[in-house]
């Protein structure tokens, strides 16, 4: 695959997709940043979702994978407050959960995430998603 060929070769000139990861439990934060960037993601690791809202705004990611179950502020007010915000309303949006209760998939496609993973999650999953959501923008956006 493409990321594969990124990895091998030296393709500072093509543009990274850049994902932000929410995520409250540093060692699920820290595993998950680790295999994105060897994915060849450009990865803004966040472990709550006030922050993740400043740096968002900052760096308008091409793709959000958030954890739903967080202190403070939840995964369901982070996103709900990201579509809320232009120039971040469009961008795609992956929940991950512990569990894959349909109630839980249904309410997070509510509020507004794209997509809802189970963790744990298997990295090839989750970079097989993140292409899969984030090839169509990219797409727009370099044409």
């Amino acid at each position: 695959m493409a990321r594969a060929y990124h990895r091998q070769n030296d393709c500072s000139i093509f543009r990274m997709t850049r994902v932000l990861l929410v995520e409250d439990s540093v060692y699920v934060l820290c595993v998950l940043q680790m295999e994105l960037e060897w994915m060849g993601y450009q990865v803004d690791a966040v472990p709550d979702a006030n922050a993740a809202l400043a740096v968002a705004q900052r760096t308008c990611p091409d793709v959000i994978v958030s954890d739903l179950l967080m202190p403070e502020m939840d995964g369901f007010e982070f996103i709900k407050r990201i579509r809320q915000i232009p120039k971040l309303a469009s961008i795609p949006a992956i929940a991950l959960t512990g569990a894959g209760v349909d109630k839980d998939v249904q309410q997070a496609l509510a509020f507004g995430f794209t997509a809802h993973m189970t963790k744990p999650i298997e990295a090839g999953e989750l970079e097989n998603r993140i292409e899969q959501l984030t090839s169509p923008r990219l797409q727009r956006m370099a044409g």
